[in-house]
């Protein structure tokens, strides 16, 4: 994830709001429609679409380049990206606070930390969560991370989200 929330552009009748649960336009899906077409295009739509100009030209410049920087992914980065958008809708409020506090905390890391850590999440993600729990009470983890890398492991495998770089 570039951070929650993703980029979040709406289709040409949708709008603008930062979180909408329920049936009707969901995150992505403006990236989604557009995505076939050539960046320039997908920015001519962009800009055609009255949401998108409703906002203040700081806001639309903070757009464009999100949408730059998901074109300038790879395929698979592109589609873990939806997925992320999709999966951080589906959040409570509460899992999405948690999920930004989380992310805030990983990104001031120093570069080397945010390695480790991603490492020992990679690690971590796929294991039982009784096996997770002993694994990061280990002195293994103990004594090869800090309580504040262990407690961001730790909320990061509760709501199963991964770090993005």
């Amino acid at each position: 994830m570039n951070g929650p929330p993703p980029f979040s552009p709406r289709g040409p009748n949708g709008g603008y709001p930062p979180h909408l649960n329920g049936p009707g336009p969901h995150r992505g899906d403006w990236l989604r429609k557009y995505m076939a077409l050539p960046p320039q295009q997908q920015e001519r739509q962009l800009q055609q679409d009255p949401s998108f100009r409703s906002l203040p030209p700081d806001k639309q410049n903070h757009l464009l380049n999100r949408l730059r920087d998901f074109n300038s992914q790879p395929l698979g980065k592109k589609a873990t990206i939806l997925n992320r958008m999709e999966t951080f809708e589906r959040m409570t409020p509460e899992q999405q606070t948690a999920t930004r506090s989380l992310f805030q905390r990983y990104r001031n890391l120093p570069d080397d930390q945010k390695s480790r850590v991603s490492q020992a999440y990679r690690r971590l993600r796929g294991m039982p969560p009784q096996a997770r729990n002993r694994l990061l009470s280990s002195d293994e983890f103990r004594n090869g991370y800090t309580d504040d890398e262990r407690d961001l492991l730790r909320g990061m495998t509760d709501l199963n989200v991964e770090p993005s770089h």
